[in-house]
């Protein structure tokens, strides 16, 4: 029986929605929370001596480690993405980290915003959005060659 007077297929479809937003909203946070870790944790190693200690370093630095451990996470969330979105349509939508990395590097790290990266930022959203509207392209069936 439909719930809400939709049609089955049109049910679950409006079931997956918020899960789908769900998904893409917790991808787009752990790639951004990665990249604010990875910068924090670069500027507090020391590479003077030698890429061998810098490794040893980071191998044992509790902040690399739960970079790695967020990068680990993104991993995992991103393989659930694609196995139900096109990969053509999913990889260009993970450009939105670069506007959420952004606006944490202005906020935490206190790097300048100019007119030149608030123009690219808005190119990206827009293309984001243009990739998000496109519903000609549709994924095989699974297993179809």
């Amino acid at each position: 029986m439909a719930e809400r007077g939709l049609p089955p297929g049109r049910l679950e479809a409006a079931r997956a929605l918020p899960a789908a937003i769900g998904g893409w909203l917790l991808f787009i946070a752990v790639e951004t929370a990665i990249q604010v870790v990875f910068k924090y944790a670069g500027a507090t190693l020391d590479d003077r001596a030698g890429v061998g200690h810098l490794i040893a370093q980071a191998l044992t630095t509790p902040v690399v480690l739960v970079g790695f451990g967020l990068y680990f996470c993104g991993f995992l969330i991103w393989l659930t993405i694609l196995k139900d979105v096109d990969l053509g349509r999913a990889f260009p939508m993970t450009s939105m980290v670069y506007v959420t990395t952004l606006a944490c590097a202005v906020a935490l790290f206190h790097e300048t915003l100019n007119p030149t990266r608030i123009a690219g930022v808005a190119v990206i959203a827009l293309g984001v959005a243009l990739l998000a509207s496109d519903t000609g392209s549709q994924a095989p069936p699974t297993g179809a060659h």
